[in-house]
């Protein structure tokens, strides 16, 4: 049975425009002092190899998501809220840290910023609205619950709440 689709289709997801990506090219070879990553063909790199070699002629500027860090630019906020996170708070953490690994792998500018625990909320903000995503998404496969992603209307922003309450005990 073919799968009947909405008039209403949504469109493409919007592409958010980031401000510290130049439009011009670093010069090559560039290295981040701050975390390290190498500018190598025209992308920003982790790699160790290329690092080793060019590193005594390699110009210094900081990589775009160390500069959103020093500068406080949030591209992603992710809210993690109910009832449920508080007795898995530890495994909610891993899951966080498993997709910054995972995105930080495809965009080694994709980091995690912030990360803040309350008793029953949990705040993160990344510096690329990829990862935010990313997260909602995980905990959404993992636990269920509800997700809602909004982008803000000027599009540098994206926002993800996931939320769950712990189910009533049977009786």
């Amino acid at each position: 049975m073919p799968i009947k689709r909405s008039p209403e289709r949504s469109g493409p997801r919007p592409k958010l425009s980031d401000p510290y990506l130049l439009s011009k090219a670093y010069p090559e070879p560039t290295i981040c002092p701050t975390c390290g990553l190498v500018y190598h063909k025209k992308r920003w790199l982790r790699d160790e190899h290329i690092k080793a070699e060019v590193e005594t002629i390699a110009e210094k500027h900081k990589c775009p998501a160390c500069r959103k860090i020093e500068d406080n630019y949030v591209m992603g906020l992710v809210t993690i809220t109910g009832t449920f996170i508080a007795n898995i708070k530890t495994e909610v953490i891993n899951i966080i840290h498993n997709q910054e690994k995972k995105e930080s792998f495809r965009n080694p500018l994709a980091r995690i910023m912030s990360l803040k625990v309350k008793e029953d909320k949990i705040m993160v903000e990344t510096t690329v609205e990829n990862l935010a995503i990313a997260i909602g998404k995980a905990l959404q496969s993992a636990y269920s619950g509800d997700l809602k992603i909004t982008f803000s209307n000027n599009e540098k922003l994206v926002r993800v709440f996931w939320h769950r309450e712990l189910e009533a005990k049977k009786k």
